[in-house]
Parts: structure tokens; C-alpha cells; sequence
């Protein structure tokens, strides 16, 4: 999705989209991997993107709500990536919380007798290669 389409979808959300706010926008589409609000925030102020927590957990939320980040339980905290906005699963690596988008859907055969499926949501969570290779002896 382009970053003009993403402004859009924001302002449909009556969401202005500051200075700041566009910078951290910028900083979440180039990131590949998850990291927890707090995490957003202290990367950003690495990137000198001058943002206070709150308007981290701002974006986000609005980013999520519009299907443009996904959030991932692990561990007890939550962590956000950014997505597509097309449909789309995640392999998430729980070492180096890279998340990588997965295009193909999985087929469920053996679904409870009278079950219909309006949408459906798969995330996997393991070792990357790179995660998986650096582990080995």
C-alpha cells in the first residue's frame, strides 16, 4: 500500500497526521520487525523522531484498526508490526522478532459439522533461519 493511500485511510479516521506522527509512520513501514509500543517509542527517539509514548500508542491503535498493524501477544506483552493492509498471515521469529509476511492460506479440512468461515486469521510463531543457525553448535 502506498504511503498517499495510508494518509488517506488516516484522515478517513479523523487521525491528523503531524510532522511527528508522519515520521513515525515512515519509521514503522520500514521496520520488519515487532516491537512493543515502548520499544517503538525508544527507536524512534534513536531515529530522532521527536514523539511522546502516547502518541505512539495513538498511531498504532489507529494502524491497527484500519488493518495496517497487527498486534502479537508473546510473552505477556504486545508487540506491533506493520502490515500491507492486504490479506496476509505471519511467521514471527521469537528470538529476533522479525515478521515476515506469508501470502498463501492454510486450508482447514476438518472444520465441526455446520461450521461456515466468514474470515479467518493465522500467525506462527518459531526460529527464523538466520535465528536458528547462529543457535547451532
Amino acid at each position: 500500500m502506498e504511503k498517499r493511500d495510508i494518509v488517506h485511510l488516516l484522515h478517513q479516521q479523523n487521525f491528523r497526521l503531524t510532522r511527528e506522527r508522519e515520521a513515525l509512520l515512515d519509521l514503522l513501514m520500514r521496520t520488519e520487525k515487532m516491537h512493543t509500543a515502548a520499544e517503538w517509542h525508544a527507536l524512534a527517539q534513536r531515529e530522532h523522531v521527536r514523539v511522546g509514548l502516547t502518541t505512539v500508542y495513538r498511531l498504532l491503535e489507529v494502524l491497527t484498526k484500519v488493518g495496517l498493524a497487527t498486534p502479537f501477544l508473546v510473552d505477556g506483552s504486545v508487540y506491533y508490526a506493520f502490515c500491507s493492509g492486504q490479506h496476509h498471515h505471519h511467521f514471527v521469529c521469537l528470538h529476533c522478532h522479525r515478521v515476515e509476511d506469508l501470502y498463501e492460506c492454510p486450508v482447514f479440512q476438518h472444520l465441526p459439522e455446520g461450521c461456515e468461515v466468514r474470515h479467518h486469521k493465522v500467525d506462527l510463531f518459531g526460529i527464523c533461519p538466520a535465528c536458528h543457525a547462529a543457535d547451532a553448535p
